[in-house]
């Protein structure tokens, strides 16, 4: 089938395609609509296939020049696209009417990807600030590494409740009309989070093994949706106390945790960590300033399609961020200006993106099956899977082409930063080329990141 295609250009980034079918081609699809019709439809009063096709016509004409104009316009398209950088959805803007022995036409608009000519992308001088790293910076991460490896142990001496405990305790509550709403001959309760009976701590602390105490609590945010908020009168006894005891830092625990040279070993190689992060860090805040620095450099309009779409993987990885925080991404809501803050950060990457597309082209910048594998074995590493296993679903939902363009951003923006004069300020020092810490922040989650890869131990 050939179509007779004319490509209007409306802008920079809007195409205009008109389509046009001879009419005996026309005839043809129809004649074939009609015929595989024939053979499937039943009429009483006609044998199956024996339908005279003027029936066939008073009973499906509309339905079946629906079904043939739907199936030549995407025929239509699929043929043109293979030409266009899309960057939407394709719309419908003009059809005519579908008749045999007559030309069918129909215009369809699209956003493409803009063409544009990039200034001065060499040598440009990015100035961001480089953080510190001290020692209680490094003590900090120490604890915080012991902390992953706090032990339970049963309290034997006579020392009362602490806010660290965890305490078995008999429990009942009683509501304000004396009806008994629970009731725990032993429940253990975290001074440090309780689930199931937050407000219940108050009365705990301080109290000894066998003690008990009575009181008015508030059951806070129950994990026991009957319990939320509920204003209750409260009978506590401790049957035993069970203290989360941090180890101290020695060589032989260094040891254990798979760290070489002992405790100053385990030190070093946090200390070691944590550079690396905050190089990383002024890494990415490089990156995001130039970015910054070419999109301020270079206008053109940008594609609402390649917004969005950035604008949604900006909202699916904040709603991954809340679920890792513990939040229940459905309930979700973002503020007038948290909205608008989003919407920039996804125009800013879309027109980064148009950009470093636009050098990799001109510079023959190009992401071989080498790169590709490696990226995928960096995902498979990061999510402990096995390679073969993200390529299979990278191609189940047809994303190798997004992980393809990904890679080309992320050598492109390599490729600048080491043709860049880059320039680095003390935390505070501040110029005009800089952004300041949320928008910096913002732009570098927005724009191409190269992620250290490493194994690294829990902090």
């Amino acid at each position: 089938m050939s179509f007779d295609l004319k490509i209007e250009e409306a802008s920079n980034i809007q195409r205009r395609l008109r389509f046009t079918l001879d009419g005996a081609q026309v005839a043809q699809e129809l004649d074939r609509a009609y015929s595989n019709l024939g053979r499937s439809a039943r009429i009483p009063g006609f044998r199956p296939g024996k339908i005279p096709r003027n029936v066939l016509e008073q009973r499906f004409s509309k339905s079946v020049q629906g079904e043939v104009s739907q199936r030549l316009i995407s025929q239509g398209w699929q043929q043109a696209v293979g030409d266009l950088e899309v960057a939407g959805e394709p719309a419908i803007e003009e059809q005519s009417e579908l008749r045999r022995g007559e030309p069918f036409s129909f215009t369809i608009a699209v956003e493409v990807k803009p063409s544009i000519e990039v200034k001065d992308y060499t040598g440009l001088e990015v100035r961001y600030p480089v953080g510190s790293l001290n020692d209680d910076d490094v003590e900090r991460a120490v604890k915080r590494r012991l902390q992953s490896q706090v032990k339970i142990e049963e309290v034997t001496d006579d020392r009362p409740v602490a806010g660290t405990d965890l305490v078995i305790t008999e429990l009942t509550l009683t509501d304000k009309d004396g009806n008994e709403i629970a009731n725990e001959p032993g429940t253990m309760v975290n001074m440090q989070g309780e689930r199931y009976y937050p407000g219940i701590e108050s009365l705990l602390v301080g109290l000894k093994k066998d003690e008990e105490k009575r009181g008015s609590v508030t059951i806070g945010d129950s994990a026991i949706e009957s319990l939320k908020n509920v204003e209750a009168t409260a009978r506590v006894k401790v049957i035993g106390i069970q203290a989360q005891v941090v180890p101290e830092l020695n060589d032989e625990l260094a040891a254990e945790l798979k760290y070489e040279g002992g405790a100053a070993g385990m030190r070093n190689a946090i200390r070691a960590q944590l550079q690396e992060q905050v190089d990383e860090t002024a890494k990415n805040q490089a990156r995001a300033n130039l970015l910054r620095v070419l999109v301020d450099a270079n206008e053109f309009e940008v594609p609402s399609g390649m917004v969005n779409e950035q604008h949604q993987a900006l909202l699916e990885e904040l709603r991954i961020r809340r679920a890792y925080s513990g939040q229940d991404p459905r309930t979700m809501r973002l503020s007038d200006a948290e909205a608008a803050d989003l919407r920039e950060r996804a125009t800013f990457a879309a027109r980064a993106s148009c950009i470093l597309m636009s050098v990799a082209k001109k510079e023959g910048i190009e992401a071989q099956d080498a790169d590709i594998q490696k990226k995928i074995q960096e995902i498979a590493e990061l999510r402990g899977q096995a390679a073969e296993a993200i390529r299979g679903y990278l191609d189940r939902d047809d994303a190798m082409g997004t992980l393809k363009t990904r890679i080309l951003e992320e050598k492109t923006l390599e490729w600048l930063m080491e043709r860049s004069k880059l320039v680095e300020e003390k935390p505070g020092q501040g110029t005009a080329e800089s952004a300041p810490a949320a928008e910096a922040e913002a732009e570098a989650e927005a724009a191409p990141k190269k992620k250290s890869t490493k194994k690294k131990k829990d902090e």
